[in-house]
């Protein structure tokens, strides 16, 4: 006996063994099987009625055999979207690109571009968490529904259309034409009265901000969307655009307010982001967080915490298939141990992350990942390799507008251009007065020059913990050839302009060399 969705209770009788139904069902004729298939299919709908999302993959394999193709892709795509909630992204891929197939075979007609539509936008998301943003396949799924989006005119999709078209252009590194998708996103907010088109036009500006370099404009755009936003009603947002805005507005201002200096407030942010992502329990989202989390601990020089985090995040990536976050992951958990000292094993890891990184197409942090490469190098003596990719990458940086990580890529290369004239890091100097190392004119005229030019990058920012940074280094400098008041004065100009953060790893070291040079 067998309960119905309805309450009736029925019998229902079963094959001793598949192979009898599978005989059976080729003897049927091709035209007896098509009705049989509709006639199902239109019967559960029915017995199901409101909860036939329930059995969506089942109703789309009776109507597609029963050639009803309309209603397979119906349900196709709502048992993709149903994949999509229980985060098995391969299916929710499998399941959409059979849709697609299905629904070509339908009728040109604005219903069918409709359904098309939301079809490119079902598969884009899980497209998205498999593959990374920056991949060719998901800049074709987001340019056809942006094709599709014209067809139809003025529609609420548009929102998840741009979002996908922004992520895909910014990821990939191309800062100018995704500053002008967000812009565009930002001027529809004008007149479109879509639900959440607002709060997500401020947050596309937010993290367009953030990375160009432009740290207070992303923290203006963060404080409007954080007034729009509603944790209610945008909850299923990771099911739509990817992320949940609230996890992802925090994990960008958390970034911006530690170059703008205000470390511990960063801090509060993105563990803002980590309970919330936590509480959503939506993998991409976890990933995403965690990856925040780990680079944040990593700007402020905390190994253990960016390790642990990065830990976390490359097991729940390496989970669910997540490659984008697993090299980013494997990136920062390589930073922390190089810091602790495990070089060798660490430093190949480090590249094999950074392979894995721009195999998904990404772009965006190869600057700042790069820098920790090359850094990381010239710790183990080889600077003039890791001169070589951070003039390329800081070239990249500079062409495409990606400005958040330029002013500390100046800094290392500074740094690697005296270990590669000295043989000996600088931040291995001796107290003022003693000669720390003897190094041929041009490399230190060629470092000072990376310093200034950091500073310079960091000033126009209002980066003050990148500025820091480069001061520090100039200061260092400085105190070698014996300029101690032009060291002291540069670096407690910057080390005054601070309010908080004291306790971390920068400021504690630029406390104990402004005693020094006292």
């Amino acid at each position: 006996v067998h309960i119905q969705p309805n309450g009736e209770a029925v019998s229902r009788f079963g094959f001793i063994h598949a192979l009898y139904q599978n005989v059976l069902y080729e003897r049927l004729p091709a035209s007896r099987r098509v009705q049989l298939h509709r006639r199902i299919g239109a019967h559960l709908e029915s017995l199901y009625g409101e909860r036939a999302g329930e059995i969506a993959l089942e109703l789309a394999m009776h109507f597609e055999q029963g050639a009803n193709y309309e209603q397979a892709v119906k349900y196709l795509q709502h048992a993709a979207d149903n994949d999509i909630r229980r985060f098995a992204y391969q299916e929710a891929v499998v399941l959409s690109r059979r849709g697609l197939e299905l629904v070509a075979r339908l009728p040109d007609t604005p219903q069918r571009t409709k359904q098309q539509l939301r079809l490119q936008l079902t598969l884009g998301v899980p497209l998205i968490a498999i593959k990374g943003y920056a991949t060719a396949d998901v800049g074709s799924v987001y340019m056809r529904a942006r094709e599709l989006c014209e067809q139809l005119g003025e529609t609420p999709e548009i929102s998840q259309v741009l979002w996908g078209l922004w992520t895909f252009r910014l990821l990939r590194g191309e800062l100018e034409t995704s500053r002008e998708i967000a812009e565009e996103f930002l001027r529809l907010s004008e007149h479109l009265s879509y639900p959440g088109h607002v709060m997500r036009s401020h947050l596309v500006m937010e993290v367009t901000c953030m990375h160009q370099g432009e740290f207070a404009a992303a923290m203006e755009h963060f404080e409007k969307t954080l007034s729009l936003y509603d944790p209610e009603r945008h909850r299923d947002d990771a099911f739509f655009y990817t992320q949940n805005p609230g996890v992802g507005m925090r994990c960008f201002a958390a970034w911006a307010l530690w170059f703008l200096g205000q470390p511990d407030q960063a801090l509060n942010r993105v563990r803002e982001a980590l309970i919330l992502a936590r509480e959503l329990f939506e993998p991409h989202g976890i990933a995403y967080a965690l990856s925040f989390a780990a680079i944040l601990h990593s700007l402020r020089r905390e190994p253990r915490m960016a390790q642990e985090y990065a830990e976390e995040g490359l097991a729940i990536s390496t989970e669910h298939g997540l490659a984008m976050y697993k090299a980013q992951s494997t990136i920062t958990r390589a930073w922390a141990l190089i810091e602790a000292g495990e070089r060798g094993e660490a430093i190949e890891q480090m590249r094999q992350g950074f392979a894995a990184y721009q195999a998904t197409g990404t772009e965006l942090l190869t600057p700042y990942f790069g820098s920790l490469l090359a850094e990381a190098l010239g710790k183990d003596r080889k600077a003039e390799e890791g001169l070589r990719g951070l003039k390329e990458w800081v070239e990249l940086a500079r062409r495409n507008g990606n400005g958040s990580h330029l002013a500390e890529a100046y800094r290392i290369m500074g740094e690697l251009l005296l270990i590669q004239g000295t043989n000996r890091a600088l931040c291995q100097a001796a107290p003022a007065g003693k000669a720390a190392f003897e190094a041929r004119p041009p490399a230190i005229a060629q470092a000072e020059a990376c310093f200034r030019q950091s500073i310079k990058v960091a000033r126009k920012q209002k980066a003050k913990s990148w500025e820091l940074r480069a001061v520090m280094s100039l200061a260092r400098l400085y105190q070698n050839q014996d300029k101690q008041e032009q060291a002291r004065n540069l670096l407690a100009a910057i080390y005054g302009g601070f309010t908080e953060g004291f306790d971390t790893a920068d400021l504690r070291e630029a406390k104990a060399l402004l005693n020094k040079l006292s």
